[in-house]
């Protein structure tokens, strides 16, 4: 999918999916989000181990001195030293038949594997909802700095027409000093949007490594996909199912309920089969030059009889922690339904509000070409100019930071729910143009 994300995103110079790919490849946070899953990954592969047969060798040669004085094998008065070599090696084998507290282990491993996955695929939606966050966020910014610099421009060009017609006397002196302060307000937001646009990028790099040049906006007439299902309890009862946080929770509280049941376990016997060949090559010492071998195979019982009480305490701790999973359990449930139904009511919101702002949008035009109208019929002052001027500006920059939150709304949406993928992305992604 990275790579489908690269060549989408090649048409344009910087632009949703080309920064969701750089993310991907440079964020931190979601390649220590990998790391974890890979460790789960060796950790089921550590429990299968426990039930596998183990294949041991082990091998010595020793230069020995021994010293024997007095009775030895039944001789009395024996007086004796030596200096010998010796080699030995041993061969062991052990397979666990009867290992209950494993067996346990085993499946609680795969349990947490796929609470594991279920989180990777949160920190994955994580990811693209931060990316779309700050993207937008840089985009707010460097929309607000043209709109503001287009209405300095404006105002500056009212405030120099004002100052004339005051030297020729067809305006007052406090008109032009209320123009001259609307122009000096309007540099002051242009100096703060530079301000905001260099840190709004410098967030983006954060997550994607590399500086934005420019970003591709979304124009403010372009029509956005409704919110289907249309229903907001079908959103709440998918993501009751399928959100991954809450899957990972779900997952993880029966991790800790079969963790009881593996502290429980230990106090079960265990059975093994061995099987062990020794071998013995002895150079000299007391009782001579001798090789011996030993060859044996059977079963090995083990059982606890008294532990001082630590079977118990592990039990009462794996209990505790159970506990602890099945709150975060109902915690997580509910940060899914609230989530979704936030996402949800704001996407309502964004939809009367955007319409709500086209309408308005519409007005100021008409209203600057009135009011320019009145200015020429001296009906209107230059200054009422000015102030339709900055409505008009004001809601360009409403509308066009309700459809970035309509945007973003969407993907969260679809997050809490579940649904969130690199295909959601790519698809507000082609709502964009250069």
């Amino acid at each position: 999918m990275v790579g489908g994300l690269m060549g989408a995103a090649g048409a344009c110079a910087d632009d949703l999916a080309r920064a969701y790919a750089h993310a991907l490849a440079q964020d931190p946070t979601w390649v220590e989000a990998q790391a974890r899953y890979a460790e789960v990954l060796a950790d089921q592969d550590l429990a299968r181990a426990g039930y596998r047969p183990v294949l041991s060798i082990a091998g010595r040669a020793t230069a020995n001195h021994r010293e024997v004085d007095g009775e030895f094998f039944g001789l009395n008065n024996l007086d004796r030293d030596d200096d010998f070599e010796a080699l030995s090696y041993a061969i062991a084998l052990r397979q666990p038949l009867l290992r209950l507290d494993r067996w346990r282990a085993r499946d609680v491993a795969a349990l947490r594997s796929g609470a594991a996955l279920a989180r990777l695929h949160a920190a994955e939606s994580d990811l693209m909802l931060r990316v779309a966050e700050a993207y937008f966020a840089a985009l707010d910014a460097e929309q607000d700095l043209e709109v503001f610099r287009a209405e300095l421009q404006a105002i500056a060009e009212r405030s120099d027409q004002i100052r004339e017609q005051t030297r020729l006397e067809l305006a007052t002196r406090a008109g032009q000093s209320e123009a001259d302060a609307q122009r000096e307000l309007a540099q002051a937001r242009v100096l703060r949007a530079q301000q905001s646009v260099a840190a709004t990028r410098a967030e983006l790099a954060l997550l994607t490594g590399q500086l934005p040049t420019g970003l591709a906006t979304v124009p403010l007439s372009r029509a956005l996909p409704p919110v289907e299902p249309a229903r907001q309890q079908d959103w709440v009862d998918q993501a009751r199912t399928a959100n991954p946080l809450l899957i990972a929770a779900r997952l993880e509280s029966e991790v800790a309920g079969r963790q009881v049941d593996v502290q429980r376990a230990a106090r079960w016997p265990t059975v093994d089969l061995i099987a062990q060949r020794e071998y013995l090559d002895n150079s000299g010492g007391v009782t001579g030059a001798r090789k011996d071998s030993e060859d044996l195979i059977g079963l090995e019982l083990r059982m606890s009889l008294f532990d001082g009480g630590e079977t118990r305490a592990r039990t009462s701790a794996a209990l505790a922690r159970y506990q602890q999973a099945l709150a975060r359990q109902a915690r997580a449930l509910r940060q899914a339904e609230f989530d979704t139904q936030r996402a949800y009511a704001a996407l309502e919101l964004g939809q009367a509000q955007i319409e709500a702002l086209r309408a308005a949008r519409a007005a100021t035009y008409d209203a600057v070409e009135a009011t320019e109208g009145g200015v020429f019929a001296g009906t209107r002052t230059g200054v009422e100019l000015v102030q339709s001027l900055r409505e008009r500006f004001d809601a360009e920059r409403a509308l066009s930071r309700a459809i970035h939150a309509y945007l973003l709304n969407s993907l969260r949406l679809q997050a809490a729910a579940g649904s969130l993928d690199a295909d959601d992305l790519m698809a507000v992604n082609r709502l964009l143009s250069d």
